[in-house]
């Protein structure tokens, strides 16, 4: 792989494509109401999946992971969990075409791991990124790490929709370092949002069913009245020592791209490395993965992983 280069900060791009282009496995990721399970498919050559392995419990709760890896790596790969939507309330690890995507990253030569966590409204802000923090340092273990034939330096998070609020989260949490701990190298944000306070609201033209959404996620009853917001958005937490980010974003979609320019903004500001992609359409998480974009996704991973 690359040696990863945090001091150099990429141009913002907007690149737009016919609509038609979207990429079909996936299908549209819907914010709060993730499509049905992907059918399953023959695992490809050069591709181990482990399923149904446990990272974090707690009492009788017990979350869950899958692991799709490069066959026959000589080398120690770097590891990208992945985060699926569903508006925090439904979804899981299997939604929105998440082992396809799975088992592509591992056809590109690194780990992905697919991710639960927990849910909304029985679960609240911060345990989501408490979930995905834990997943981190579990993969960190030195057990994961010759399990897995993985570099616990080399770990980063690719999330869509509400995964991508989580990913952005994962991302600008904590300071230092971002090869230990619960830190990461590299965030992939589909359809991110990462401002929550109300001037959010004049970032384009926020979805009032997005809106009601991220208030669940910070179980609060309305916009003005939410004093978690400002800690809970990404934006606000970024700091120079955070990973670099690849942002993606639609021009008509629930989540305005305004959301992904003010965030690829405020982390060059900071000095940390940005990449913008805006596609000319109304798909919105995975399904903005057309061809291009998935090409930009690897390239970004392996440059910073």
């Amino acid at each position: 792989m690359p040696a990863r280069s945090p001091a150099v900060i990429s141009t913002r791009r907007r690149i737009a494509v016919p609509l038609a282009a979207v990429l079909t496995i996936v299908g549209l990721a819907s914010c709060g109401e993730p499509g049905a399970p992907p059918e399953r498919l023959t695992t490809p050559p050069g591709v181990e999946v482990q399923a149904d392995l446990s990272y974090w419990s707690q009492g009788a709760e017990v979350l869950e992971l899958d692991a799709c890896l490069p066959r026959n790596s000589e080398e120690a790969t770097p590891a990208v969990l992945l985060l699926h939507g569903g508006g925090f309330t439904s979804g899981d690890r299997d939604s929105e075409g998440m082992r396809r995507l799975c088992e592509y990253i591992a056809q590109q030569g690194m780990a992905a791991f697919p991710v639960d966590y927990r849910l909304a409204p029985a679960h609240t802000y911060p345990a989501q990124i408490d979930d995905v923090g834990n997943a981190v340092a579990w993969l960190r273990e030195p057990a994961q790490v010759e399990r897995f034939g993985i570099d616990p330096a080399r770990i980063g998070v690719v999330g869509s929709s509400a995964g991508a609020i989580i990913a952005q989260s994962t991302g600008t949490r904590g300071s230092g370092p971002t090869d230990t701990g619960q830190r990461v190298g590299a965030v992939v944000s589909l359809s991110g949002v990462s401002l929550m306070t109300p001037e959010a609201q004049e970032l384009g033209e926020p979805s009032p069913r997005a809106t009601d959404l991220v208030l669940g996620y910070l179980g609060c009853s309305s916009v003005a009245e939410c004093p978690q917001a400002a800690e809970a958005s990404p934006i606000s937490a970024l700091d120079p020592s955070d990973p670099p980010m690849l942002l993606v974003s639609g021009t008509d979609e629930i989540v305005p791209a305004e959301q992904a320019e003010a965030m690829a903004a405020a982390l060059q500001d900071a000095g940390v490395p940005a990449d913008l992609i805006i596609r000319e359409t109304s798909n919105h998480g995975l399904a903005l993965l057309d061809s291009d974009a998935r090409r930009s996704m690897i390239s970004f991973l392996e440059t910073h992983l």
